[in-house]
């Protein structure tokens, strides 16, 4: 059995959301602003898509929506728009990021930074989230953004964006989230918690990689970073449209939204049960608090044996899995959740994570079970390890 529990990082394409792209990908389509019958069935099944990404995050309808490439490109094209519209006119020169953000907003806040921007990372505490009190020692009337993401995909640890939300507010200080691991496992909905932006990419919610959104408060200026608009649509992110990815995205939100009850419950049930055959296991210890992570994860440090081992352990077993090993990534690396949580040192690289999806399967868990304890004996044979008692999570 072959059982895929990195679903934080890629998901499988649902198969209906495969069935609603497949005609874009075996037939042309028209291009959307042509005044031909192909031009009009495709801009129909745009805004077919459109209208589900406002229902999926119940968007105002004076706000703005458009498609993206993806994170990466959401993170980059808005620090370049700060830059350009606020950084470099002297407006503002100071910027918040969490120090678990990812690599995008990463770079990018470096780039910033080389060019004379002020950036601050916010600290998480040991919990894995971010402390919305520590906000206030960083902002200034000069904050051009405060960037924190709803959920952490290693930790699936959920950051109070309500709060911090609100007191940029009362700053007016545009606030950004990224909510790509929140969507479909836990309740979002834009004007409880009113984001001036919130982005999120297509590949942790059953849709192809590489296709995401962007939703804009109708108060926020977007400066578009990719030129070539030609129509009304176009005009925060020009170039042809990628009309597959865009209906694939729309049904794959549509279908998280219709799942979410599915995911809160039955796919937790499956997550505690995994849970809690694993951390009665001696030296394995689960990270971060049941009720402050979403619903499909948990990640565990194991005591005496290497992260790169266990998955590869896993892996020959059928288990596919993740780590919190460190990357390098120059003096600008998100900080390692294990530092974060307060782990001993020891464990900095004895992380072993599962993140399912609502396609896991009871059978699919009763096989990990059994291949992580088989694994834990096999690798355990080889070590020193030495039961010590700790105190569980």
């Amino acid at each position: 059995m072959q059982v895929y529990l990195d679903n934080n990082r890629l998901t499988q394409v649902d198969p209906q959301v495969l069935s609603a792209m497949e005609p874009f990908l075996k037939e042309p389509y028209g291009d959307l602003h042509a005044l031909h019958a192909r031009g009009a069935s495709s801009r129909k099944e745009f805004l077919k898509a459109l209208e589900k990404l406002y229902a999926g995050l119940h968007a105002p309808e004076e706000s703005d929506i458009f498609f993206s490439s993806g994170t990466a490109e959401n993170h980059s094209s808005l620090l370049m728009g700060i830059y350009s519209g606020l950084i470099l006119t002297g407006r503002k020169n100071n910027l918040i990021i969490s120090e678990r953000s990812d690599a995008a907003m990463m770079e990018g806040a470096r780039f910033l930074e080389s060019q004379g921007c002020k950036v601050h990372k916010l600290p998480v505490n040991k919990e894995g989230i971010v402390d919305p009190e520590s906000l206030y020692d960083y902002l200034t009337p000069r904050t051009a953004l405060v960037s924190v993401p709803m959920v952490d995909p290693e930790s699936g640890a959920i950051n109070p964006v309500e709060e911090i939300a609100e007191i940029c507010r009362r700053y007016e200080v545009p606030f950004h989230t990224d909510a790509t691991h929140a969507l479909g496992k836990i309740p979002l909905d834009v004007q409880a918690f009113d984001p001036d932006l919130l982005s999120f990419g297509g590949e942790a919610i059953h849709a192809p990689a590489g296709i995401g959104a962007v939703y804009l408060k109708d108060s926020f200026e977007w400066m578009p970073t990719v030129f070539g608009a030609r129509n009304p649509w176009e005009r925060y992110r020009g170039g042809p449209l990628n009309l597959a990815g865009a209906v694939g995205l729309g049904k794959a939100l549509e279908l998280a939204s219709d799942a979410l009850e599915f995911e809160m419950e039955d796919t937790r049930d499956l997550r505690d049960r995994l849970e809690e055959e694993l951390r009665t296991l001696p030296g394995v210890i689960p990270l971060v608090a049941w009720a402050l992570r979403v619903p499909n994860t948990v990640l565990f440090a194991v005591e005496g044996l290497e992260s790169e081992l266990m998955l590869y352990e896993l892996d020959r077993g059928g288990v596919e899995a993740y780590a919190c090993t460190v990357q390098p990534f120059g003096n600008w690396q998100r900080r390692p959740v294990t530092e974060a949580l307060g782990l001993d040192p020891r464990l900095k690289h004895s992380t072993v994570g599962f993140a399912l999806s609502r396609f896991t399967t009871e059978e699919e868990i009763d096989h990990t079970v059994k291949t992580f304890k088989e694994m834990l004996e096999y690798l355990r044979s080889f070590s020193t390890f030495e039961e010590v008692p700790h105190e569980q999570k």
